[in-house]
């Protein structure tokens, strides 16, 4: 039970990170907005697009920290063995590589809002790599 609540904490802390680096990082690409952005902003007001990032960003999240909890859980138990400051040097490996590989795709699509992104990796590796693992042990 404490691998779940600690998961879904954690998911819940990256899901308000996620809002806050996510709205302020829409602010600046919404000021000077590329064509094909600047379509969809006709039909679209940029206050659908926040609320509705705020509705799913709860949920996914939370069901994002929930799996990466019971996947610290599996490999807590195959490959048991501290490091870099967490008590599974493997799995903080594996969130700090598969936080990289997809935010890379993002970072070149969007040249213009790689901090926002590269804030949010960094949020994310910190929160799945070393928060979570130190909240369920």
């Amino acid at each position: 039970m404490d691998i779940l609540i600690a998961g879904l904490a954690s998911g819940v802390f990256m899901a308000q990170l996620f809002i806050t680096i996510g709205c302020i990082a829409a602010f600046f690409a919404l000021k000077d907005p590329p064509p094909a952005i600047a379509v969809m902003l006709a039909r679209f007001p940029p206050g659908v697009f926040v609320m509705t990032i705020v509705v799913f960003a709860y949920p996914i999240w939370g069901v994002i920290g929930i799996v990466s909890a019971f996947l610290f859980l599996a490999l807590q138990n195959a490959t048991p063995g501290a490091g870099l400051g967490s008590p599974n040097l493997v799995y903080t490996a594996f969130v700090c590589l598969a936080s990289v590989a997809l935010a890379l795709p993002l970072v070149i699509l969007a040249k213009r809002l790689w901090s926002g992104v590269a804030g949010m990796t960094l949020s994310a590796i910190a929160i799945f790599g070393w928060l979570l693992p130190l909240l369920a042990s």
